[in-house]
């Protein structure tokens, strides 16, 4: 919507076609954020310690009457028990918490294990979670109706 967020974790060596498509529909990066984890999740030229989500905004969206960190920690590791790329609670909320408001909508658009949408629902917003994956919807699924 407009004057709104947009909060996107992405793949920082596909950086560049993220920022062309955000562009496109009309998006402007307003923050970067950085989470440091404890543990290397894959090893190669270097270990990989850390998630990484651009802050992007349509319109002109209120500053938040709190600012958050530009990095901060990523909390306990989830052992990805449902998805690859599973997050810590502790990653969506204070994002969902700073950036919409109680009663907003949170859209989701790769839900995966669903840990944004679980969040949401804790901080009494509406949700909307799209996963192709039939796997990884039903992970998705169980854990909302677990944790309501």
């Amino acid at each position: 919507r407009h004057n709104r967020f947009v909060i996107s974790f992405y793949g920082w060596n596909h950086a560049d076609k993220f920022i062309t498509a955000w562009r496109a529909a009309g998006f402007r990066i307003v923050g970067h954020f950085v989470f440091a984890k404890h543990y290397a999740s894959r090893r190669g030229f270097t270990e990989a310690r850390h998630e990484c989500a651009y802050l992007l905004a349509k319109g002109n969206p209120q500053t938040p009457a709190h600012a958050l960190p530009d990095v901060m920690p990523w909390g306990k590791y989830t052992g990805n028990r449902l998805h690859p790329t599973q997050k810590p609670l502790e990653i969506p909320r204070p994002l969902i918490k700073s950036f919409s408001d109680i009663g907003d909508v949170v859209l989701d658009p790769f839900a995966g294990s669903g840990s944004t949408l679980l969040a949401a629902r804790q901080l009494h917003r509406s949700w909307i979670g799209i996963e192709m994956d039939a796997t990884y919807h039903r992970h998705a699924a169980n854990r909302l109706t677990i944790n309501q």
